[in-house]
């Protein structure tokens, strides 16, 4: 077994073991889309593996409006983001994660031009994130607003119009380090503006950090790589520094999250433009990462920690994937688990990029959901409610199958969360607990 492959391994072990450690906050929290490891990791042993809306559903709450953002936790706090359904109100919403009822709703914005979307999008895709103190949702033209944790506005700031030619919206959610909060700007800048627009602002083609108390930009580094929807995630290096890693429209990128100063990239080939949407977070650690394309394109994997272009020499593989990936992916043990758009299921040797085995989970069922580990097993979220628990390893093997919900095309979106025993699932019209009874 080659070096880097046993040490993403270990990487993949030592998260699991620290990610609730500890008197910190990750106890009890889900504080970022991902979870506390950015790659849908618990280390929860008590969480249940089978539910129904009769078995070990503990609570269920309505959801005003659509979307399809995580469900954040921290404490007994859980919160999600919502819109109506033409996106001129946007809502952040605090639910109480002992019982379900609603703690506070606020209207963070009304009447803000909305602009094109899609179906799989809406209006409320990125997930919130929060250092226990304050909570901060991204909602594209509208802004970043930032909230204490009993609801107080404390500062908005607005980028400027997010501009998607093909009408797909933004999605990428706010990622903090430090004293600050980054947001990912990608969009088609000037040039997707509207001819109604044209007198307005186009958000920065940018990554951008803003002081998380005080809403002031402090850097912003330009991409100009046109519409994206990944988030950032912290990795360290080989040399045991932290790099912050963006999956984006034209391949993987590095910068110091401090600063914003680009370290290395990773670019990506692509036919004709289809491999350029790269939406999926790059999985794996300090000795390997692996980036998906979202579009029919490359995958690719590669050794962290380079300068410049970085692939001619920190590349490990690439491989050509046809389907079309919305959800990101999960590593375990060697194993890369990827479900595209269709529910077609593939596992792949992480060590060489190889197909291990494909399977389509069900007949007709989107995935747009990324996946999570836990106790174990990887669980699957379909847009009907089905959730598919699989066995890892070389050979298909399926736990079982849970179903929630009216089996409604394109309703479950948002990716699951788990916290203190207890499973997160949200649709867009209810949010429910799974726990032991």
């Amino acid at each position: 077994m080659p070096r880097y492959s046993r040490r993403i391994t270990i990487a993949v072990l030592f998260m699991l073991s620290t990610a609730s450690t500890g008197d910190g906050p990750s106890q009890a929290s889900w504080s970022s889309w991902r979870g506390p490891s950015g790659q849908g990791y618990s280390d929860d042993q008590r969480v249940p593996l089978r539910w129904s809306d009769k078995q070990n559903l503990l609570w269920t709450t309505p959801l005003p409006g659509r979307g399809n953002s995580t469900p954040i936790v921290w404490g007994r706090r859980i919160f999600l983001t919502s819109a109506s359904p033409d996106g001129s109100q946007r809502f952040l919403r605090c639910i109480d994660a002992h019982d379900g009822k609603l703690l506070w709703q606020r209207l963070v914005s009304r009447g803000v031009p909305a602009g094109k979307t899609h179906p799989w999008n809406g209006y409320a895709s990125a997930s919130c994130v929060t250092d226990g103190e304050r909570v901060y949702a991204f909602f594209g033209t509208p802004g970043l607003f930032c909230h204490d944790m009993e609801g107080k506005q404390l500062w908005k700031h607005s980028f400027g119009v997010f501009t998607s030619a093909t009408g797909w919206g933004s999605a990428a959610s706010p990622f903090l380090f430090d004293d600050l909060v980054i947001q990912n700007c990608d969009n088609d800048g000037e040039a997707g503006l509207r001819s109604d627009e044209k007198g307005a602002m186009a958000a920065p083609m940018s990554l951008v950090a803003l002081d998380k108390r005080t809403g002031k930009v402090r850097w912003s580094t330009p991409r100009n790589q046109g519409r994206g929807f990944s988030t950032p995630r912290l990795v360290s290096s080989a040399a045991g520094k932290s790099e912050m890693v963006l999956n984006g429209p034209d391949g993987l990128w590095a910068y110091d999250p401090g600063t914003g100063k680009e370290l290395w990239y990773c670019r990506r080939s692509a036919d004709k433009g289809q491999g350029k949407f790269g939406e999926p977070m790059p999985v794996g650690d300090r000795d390997a990462l692996i980036a998906f394309s979202g579009r029919p394109g490359p995958i690719q994997a590669i050794r962290p920690g380079g300068s410049g272009d970085a692939w001619p020499s920190h590349r490990l593989w690439e491989i050509r994937r046809k389907g079309r990936d919305v959800a990101s992916p999960i590593l375990w043990q060697n194993h890369l688990y990827a479900v595209d758009n269709r529910a077609v299921l593939t596992c792949f040797d992480a060590r060489s990029g190889k197909t291990v085995y494909s399977k389509r989970l069900s007949p007709q069922a989107l995935v747009l959901a990324s996946p999570v580990a836990v106790r174990g097993k990887l669980i699957f979220l379909l847009d009907t409610g089905e959730t598919v628990v699989l066995e890892p390893g070389a050979a298909y093997k399926e736990f079982g199958r849970n179903v929630l919900g009216d089996n409604r095309s394109l309703d479950f979106a948002a990716s699951p969360a788990i916290v203190n025993g207890r499973l997160y699932l949200r649709s867009q019209a209810h949010l429910y607990c799974i726990g032991a009874k």
